[in-house]
């Protein structure tokens, strides 16, 4: 071997030393003056135990049999930081901000294990109602670990429930920057959180700023349902009619799932203009794209009804009816029908074999994320928070009209 190649070989021989000792770090740790195997502690079976515990969701075992697998090695970061959210999911937040605060006691964590404490304890602060905590421990953590969205998530939920609109907003931007392939998420909670914004500012007076945020609500998200609602409003309050009715159409356009939600304003805006034609040619197009659109008919069934074309709107319901026998605002339309009409006994008869087995209810909405139920639709979940997650509950598939014909 020539003296060329001496150096290149010292150097290979150094790096796989390198290696040898860093694998060895990673299991091993000096403390005390005794080597401890790291890996060992999780191979027994009090530590294999606990997590298969806490896999099937019983936290109680959970937490005996990893308590047992600490009494080798008090030292286990993992360990000890499973057990405090633990203690937090059983409502013992006290001990589990025990737990946490010990821990960020450690002289040797590195920079993310102090940022992963850092986040387990603004959970116990939040979970305990420590709001001001539980920020300042947020804070923390992204100052730590900048793209550490769990606690940006965390942070913006907490200022939406201070109502902190403008707060929550920033946060959601700069979750925005850090996530990839979830765009339409971002943009729609931007869009809702702009909106909120905006009916701050109309609460406070300011229109114009108002204005601003439901169009950039809308221009960020198209399908923001409130923003177009709140907007019109505006519009309204300033006595432009004509301008109202070209957002609230733009809504039905948009979004014609949602139309329903604006079939009143609209009604009433065609009627100060002296245009009440447009309100019916509007309600049989969206019934003509969507046949089982109840909401419409409903909709359309009241004007009918108010310009005293009782027959007509009594057989609009019927059609409503079909495609949702337990809607208790159809059925509460069709007894004002009927009275109107002398409770004509055919009519009556219709009526009864259409709801035969129905069993009427509010229109519930449910949340698809927690399964939340609601009388009303709501634009964010009081319970999990998440936005926009609420749909039209039935009992029972909406019949075939054809089946349903008489």
């Amino acid at each position: 071997m020539t003296s060329a190649y001496i150096p290149l070989l010292a150097v290979l021989i150094a790096l796989l030393i390198g290696l040898a000792v860093g694998k060895a770090w990673e299991r091993y740790k000096l403390r005390d003056g005794r080597w401890i195997d790291r890996r060992r502690l999780r191979e027994t079976p009090h530590y294999m135990l606990g997590l298969n515990f806490l896999v099937d969701n019983q936290v109680d075992q959970a937490i005996e049999e990893l308590t047992q697998a600490t009494s080798t090695d008090t030292d286990a970061l993992e360990i000890q930081m499973i057990l405090g959210n633990l203690y937090r999911q059983k409502g013992q937040v006290g001990r589990a901000i025990h737990v946490h605060q010990a821990l960020l006691k450690r002289p040797d964590l590195t920079r993310l294990e102090h940022a992963y404490v850092l986040l387990c304890l603004g959970l116990d602060f939040r979970h305990g109602g420590f709001v001001d905590r539980a920020l300042e421990a947020f804070q923390e953590v992204v100052m730590l670990d900048p793209q550490n969205r769990y606690a940006l998530v965390n942070l913006q939920k907490l200022h939406e429930e201070q109502q902190q609109w403008a707060d929550a907003a920033r946060v959601r931007e700069q979750i925005a920057k850090i996530d990839s392939g979830r765009k339409a998420e971002d943009q729609q909670i931007l869009a809702f959180l702009r909106a909120q914004i905006g009916s701050l500012l109309a609460r406070r007076g300011d229109t114009a700023a108002a204005v601003r945020q439901f169009r950039e609500a809308i221009d960020t998200d198209p399908q923001t349902v409130p923003a177009y609602l709140q907007l019109g409003d505006l519009r309204v309050q300033e006595g432009n009619t004509a301008g109202a009715i070209q957002i609230w159409e733009g809504l039905v356009r948009t979004v014609p799932d949602r139309a329903h939600l604006v079939l009143e304003r609209l009604e009433q805006a065609y009627r100060t203009l002296e245009v009440p034609g447009r309100f019916v040619e509007l309600c049989d197009g969206l019934i003509a794209v969507n046949p089982q659109d109840w909401r419409t008919r409903l909709a359309l069934s009241r004007h009918f009804a108010a310009a005293g074309h009782v027959r007509r709107a009594f057989d609009l319901l019927l059609d409503a009816l079909r495609h949702n026998p337990h809607g208790l605002a159809i059925h509460e339309e069709i007894w004002r029908a009927l009275t109107a009409l002398g409770l004509d006994r055919a009519l009556v008869e219709r009526y009864t074999e259409l709801t035969r087995e129905a069993v009427f209810y509010l229109d519930p909405h449910i949340c698809t994320r927690c399964r939340y139920r609601s009388t009303e639709l709501l634009w964010q979940c009081p319970q999990c928070h998440e936005w926009n997650t609420f749909v039209e509950e039935r009992i029972t598939p909406a019949k075939d009209p054809a089946v349903a014909e008489f």
